[in-house]
């Protein structure tokens, strides 16, 4: 009974704080990953047999692209498309409106990006959706990042579906949640008993419930927020201006939008740098990570899906999907992209901390730049 208690108590700390309308749209999940593959599997799986066409952007997580990679590759009626973006990872709304279709079923957008902090249109999204699209058309958008970050009310967004992931908030690893909007109907992907409305089977993990309930509670104080989101924009620029005030602005490139971005990301890229080398050479000083994935020094290793949608090359990023539909995405040009890291503040972060940061790195890339001059490379 004290473990109902709890777990429903959670629930209602999540609903407050994404103003949900009542409990039962809250179910509890293992993380972001999960809660993308019950969303999105749990839509396309109620009518497999008939054409389902899924709208989705290059550069979503991935459990979100690999799951619809999988799909279409299982289901013939399944097809996928992939919405234009630009410079600044912001989808292009016309181009958007222009792939809906009769048989498009599910739209999958993230809220905001995980490399860059592109905070996407949702609203807009939705109000697209619902004007042209059919009414059995599933709107479904992960704001793993988002929440903590900038307020998310789904009344106001208007989505079928919401991913949350504990975490990223300061809340327990391992713990997540999906929100369904009463009337939505999913398949379950596991069997079992009928824990959490028979959508997520398998006994509560009762103390990451109460972890995330308590990370929501925190957050759905507005006051308390918006000093968060104040505290973490205003290190996060005082990081960039550091940064810039020590080398010339053409060699920094800013890939974060100035306005419609997450409060604590920063992603940039420095010209004719090694991210990888930079990430080692301030090993357990420094916590930040390559913005491109790259793993070895040559033009033939990949790059960040992010990375491939934004700047000025185009990449056939298209070709493992085995799409029919040839859609390029402009990608950062390998220099650009070999040289990208990403940089997140927290609310906790000092402005101490920042300028140490600040040091760390200039000092790391000027000695990389030194080896360059001298040859050594």
């Amino acid at each position: 009974i004290e473990t109902k208690y709890l777990i429903n108590e959670s629930r209602e700390q999540v609903r407050k704080s994404i103003n949900a309308s009542n409990l039962n749209e809250i179910i509890f999940t293992s993380g972001g990953t999960e809660s993308n593959n019950l969303a999105l599997h749990g839509i396309l799986k109620l009518n497999l047999k008939i054409k389902q066409h899924i709208i989705t952007s290059p550069f979503e997580h991935p459990s979100v692209l690999n799951l619809l990679k999988s799909l279409q590759n299982s289901y013939e009626n399944i097809q996928i498309s992939f919405v234009k973006v630009n410079s600044n990872g912001i989808i292009d709304l016309e181009h958007f409106r222009q792939l809906i279709q009769p048989q498009t079923k599910l739209v999958t957008i993230m809220h905001s990006n995980n490399e860059i902090g592109s905070i996407q249109p949702i609203e807009e999204i939705v109000q697209i959706c619902r004007q042209f699209g059919s009414s059995d058309l599933r709107i479904h958008t992960d704001a793993s990042q988002s929440l903590g970050k900038v307020p998310i009310d789904v009344t106001r967004l208007g989505v079928d579906l919401l991913t949350i992931c504990s975490h990223k908030f300061h809340g327990p690893k391992g713990i997540g949640a999906l929100y369904i909007r009463e009337g939505i109907q999913l398949e379950p992907i596991l069997y079992g008993a009928q824990h959490e409305q028979g959508l997520r089977p398998g006994t509560e993990n009762v103390l990451a419930i109460v972890g995330l309930g308590k990370a929501c509670q925190l957050i759905s104080n507005k006051t308390l927020l918006n000093k968060r989101i104040e505290q973490m924009k205003r290190t996060r620029d005082r990081l960039y201006q550091g940064l810039i005030q020590q080398f010339n602005e053409d060699f920094i490139h800013l890939n974060t939008h100035e306005v419609y971005s997450l409060p604590n990301t920063l992603n940039l890229s420095f010209r004719g740098i090694n991210a990888k080398q930079l990430v080692q050479q301030l090993n357990n000083r420094l916590a930040f990570s390559t913005g491109s994935a790259c793993h070895e020094d040559t033009k033939h290793q990949s790059m960040s899906t992010t990375l491939q949608a934004i700047g000025t090359i185009s990449l056939l990023f298209v070709i493992i999907f085995n799409m029919n539909n040839s859609l390029l995405f402009k990608g950062l040009s390998w220099e650009l992209a070999r040289g990208t890291i990403r940089l997140s503040t927290s609310y906790m972060t000092t402005d101490v901390e920042i300028d140490q940061a600040i040091a760390l790195l200039t000092n790391a890339i000027k000695q990389q730049l030194s080896s360059f001059t001298n040859g050594n490379h």
